[in-house]
């Protein structure tokens, strides 16, 4: 399709978030925890995939994945649908009283509909596409893609809504990691503009809210504004060189994808699939799951994550806040683990050694503690090629059974047993701590010191060390009236965006009813586009903390070379200043 025949759909496709329709009633969550893994039955025979299955009845496996790649091997051409392998895998789980959580698969075009549409490749610079094989190789915007998705999945929500062992739906793949990176393609430089229109109006707003007056750098028409590339002086791909587009960038892409996922879900419901629905999201700064609009296509929060055997504790601080924030993500108390580590990690290489038995055990049994419903392996049957080939797995490349599936057979039993409890129980959370895509988004274009990024992950840490359960609230959730009074603690971690001023408000009412408030240092820096704040940093707080930070600055510690620790006095004693060194000059209220 030419891009001139850009439709109209898609020219407003961020004039609102799509809200999927649901079904009557709220879709039913899973009533048991599940224990399973990610399976291809489409690079098996049919006796292959039976003895596979028997193997997991061993293990006490109760769900797989399916169909998270196989678009291609599903419509093997326009409208040429091959549904009658995975129809019968399907029925060989149910027979077996195991549940299916199915995947769009929409991250992995077709070759037929890449060859078709050459122009449809995202392009990592200008006149630069990708390769057509390669993952994530579309451009989420692209009407020819757009259109071919929506019929594929209209037709697989059609064929497998009513089949009993379908419990859930999965969207995309692990797509976080587009967030990082613009597309030129275009059709996403078109919606770039149209996003501008929608948030900031006209250039004459969007000039005032990035403050561009600086560096004489106004705009008249939002067809001069591309998207951030690379830039003669300014860092790392450019995109710190502009950092306020960088930032409203960013934004944008967090919403085109959320967009793609409302328009994915609306179409399962169209097409009369009642399931639960959620996506495999990743422990990445930039988070999109604790973000309002994912509640609005997605049921439940699904996470990846891969364990080192090696001792490396920012992994696990930065997994552990990952794991609070899913839970936490639709208020709901649990959510799944959508792929996590069996046997050795890697791709073309592995990655690190095997894990020891206690290690693994270990490793299963803390997203459990963090409440987690789900545990499901990538993967249980093997990729031999293709991308590349795979060196975990519950079975070995000839489909026996790996070296370690008694594990994977005691864990069965274990959570087979516990499942009631692990469901019925849930974290018992006495601590919120504020955050969201806004706040984190912000951080990472302005990282303000360089360990800014810390304050988060040991916010929720230091909480974990003291036996304290932590839910993560956004700034939206937090500000609803009477939303925080469950907690005794709230903390506001390197919140540098937080100008809301429904926050402010919700704070106040919190602590005159007895709550505790921590405020960290790169708090209420910055608007929401990035631009700091002329009152003071903080400003908007000080009717609830008496405090304007004035000024700040980096002291200095023995890190840098030459350097002196700097120590502050307080009232109990002296200590070093804070994070590198960092610190704030407050004006405080006189009363």
């Amino acid at each position: 399709m030419n891009i001139g025949s850009f439709p109209t759909l898609l020219l407003i496709l961020f004039a609102a978030i799509i809200e999927p329709a649901l079904p009557a009633g709220r879709p039913t969550l899973p009533d048991e925890f599940l224990f399973g893994a990610s399976t291809y039955p489409e690079l098996q025979t049919r006796e292959e995939w039976n003895r596979m299955l028997d193997l997991f009845q061993k293990a006490r496996f109760n769900a797989v994945r399916v169909s998270e790649s196989s678009w291609g091997n599903l419509e093997n051409a326009p409208g040429k649908y091959n549904f009658g392998w995975l129809r019968d895998y399907l029925d060989g789980v149910h027979k077996r009283g195991m549940k299916v959580i199915l995947g769009t698969s929409s991250y992995i075009a077709p070759q037929w509909l890449t060859a078709k549409n050459s122009d449809l490749l995202v392009e990592l610079n200008p006149v630069w596409r990708v390769h057509p094989m390669a993952r994530k190789a579309a451009c989420l915007n692209h009407p020819a893609y757009r259109q071919a998705l929506r019929r594929y999945i209209l037709a697989l929500g059609r064929a497998f809504k009513d089949h009993p062992a379908v419990i859930g739906w999965q969207l995309d793949n692990e797509i976080e990691f587009v967030v990082g990176q613009p597309c030129y393609n275009a059709a996403c430089e078109r919606a770039w503009r149209e996003w501008l229109r929608r948030v900031y109006r006209t250039p004459e707003e969007f000039n005032e809210r990035l403050n561009l007056v600086s560096w004489g750098m106004q705009v008249s028409s939002f067809d001069d504004v591309p998207q951030p590339r690379s830039v003669v002086e300014g860092g790392s791909a450019g995109r710190s060189g502009l950092p306020a587009l960088a930032l409203a960038n960013l934004h944008f892409l967090r919403d085109v994808i959320l967009e793609f996922f409302a328009e994915q879900a609306q179409t399962l419901r169209e097409a009369g699939a009642g399931q639960w629905i959620t996506t495999d999201w990743n422990t990445v700064w930039t988070a999109l799951a604790d973000d309002p609009q994912a509640r609005k296509s997605l049921d439940l929060a699904g996470l990846n994550f891969y364990q080192p055997s090696a001792d490396i504790p920012d992994y696990w601080t930065t997994l552990a806040w990952h794991l609070d924030m899913h839970r936490s993500a639709h208020g709901l108390g649990h959510f799944l683990v959508t792929e996590t580590r069996v046997g050795v990690a890697g791709d073309v290489i592995m990655w690190d050694p095997f894990q020891s038995k206690e290690q693994f055990r270990m490793w299963m049994l803390q997203p459990a503690a963090f409440g987690a419903s789900g545990l499901l392996y990538w993967s249980g049957n093997r990729w031999h090629g293709g991308h590349w080939p795979h060196w975990g797995g519950v079975l070995d490349w000839t489909g026996a059974a790996e070296l370690d599936f008694g594990w994977l057979v005691e864990l069965g039993e274990f959570f087979h047993k516990s499942s009631e409890r692990l469901l019925r129980n849930p974290v018992k959370a006495d601590a919120a701590v504020i955050t969201d895509f806004d706040q984190r988004g912000a951080l990472h274009v302005y990282a303000h010191v360089p360990s800014s990024n810390q304050v988060l992950p040991q916010a929720f840490d230091a909480l974990h060390r003291l036996g304290i359960g932590v839910d993560s609230l956004s700034v939206e959730e937090a500000a609803r009236s009477g939303r925080l009074a469950g907690y005794a603690l709230v903390v506001l971690p390197a919140a540098t965006a937080l100008d809301d001023p429904k926050l402010p408000q919700a704070l106040a009412e919190y602590a005159e009813n007895g709550g505790h408030v921590v405020i960290t240092p790169f708090t209420a820096y910055q608007s929401w586009d990035g631009v700091f704040r002329r009152d003071g940093f903080g400003a908007n707080l000080a009717g609830l903390t008496g405090v304007v930070v004035r000024t700040a600055r980096r002291m200095g510690t023995s890190a840098d070379k030459g350097r002196e620790d700097q120590r502050v006095s307080w009232l109990g004693g002296v200590s070093t200043v804070g994070i590198d060194g960092y610190c704030e000059y407050m004006d405080v209220r006189p009363d």
